[in-house]
């Protein structure tokens, strides 16, 4: 199925993959030719004599990653937000069930009790 989407949508899209294979989210065919980037807001701290507190350097692939999938995420197709598997749904079935599961094996204060 094709997505039809408007040259807005479809220059965020891209963006946001570009931004996404670039920070190594999903490994691609090209994911070992790009260099390590950190997934936090800093690459690096400077420590700076006479100073009280260390200096940030900004780790600008993430941040260009944040930017990107958000403005992806406010124009994406509504029917994208309404297919999306949810745990809240229950679209993941058991294994993301918090129902608590019988086990098969008794405890062992229930055993001893009985023993008695």
């Amino acid at each position: 199925m094709m997505i039809n989407l408007t040259d807005k949508q479809l220059r965020a899209y891209q963006r946001y993959i570009k931004a996404r294979n670039r920070v190594g989210l999903v490994r691609t065919k090209d994911f070992n030719a790009n260099s390590y980037v950190p997934h936090r807001d800093y690459t690096s701290t400077v420590d700076i004599v006479g100073m009280n507190h260390p200096l940030f350097e900004l780790n600008e692939e993430w941040a260009e990653y944040k930017e990107a999938s958000q403005m992806w995420w406010d124009i994406e197709p509504e029917f994208r937000k309404r297919e999306r598997m949810s745990s809240i749904r229950g679209d993941y079935g058991i294994p993301d069930s918090w129902e608590e599961i019988n086990s098969r094996v008794p405890d062992i204060f229930s055993v001893i009790k009985d023993e008695k």
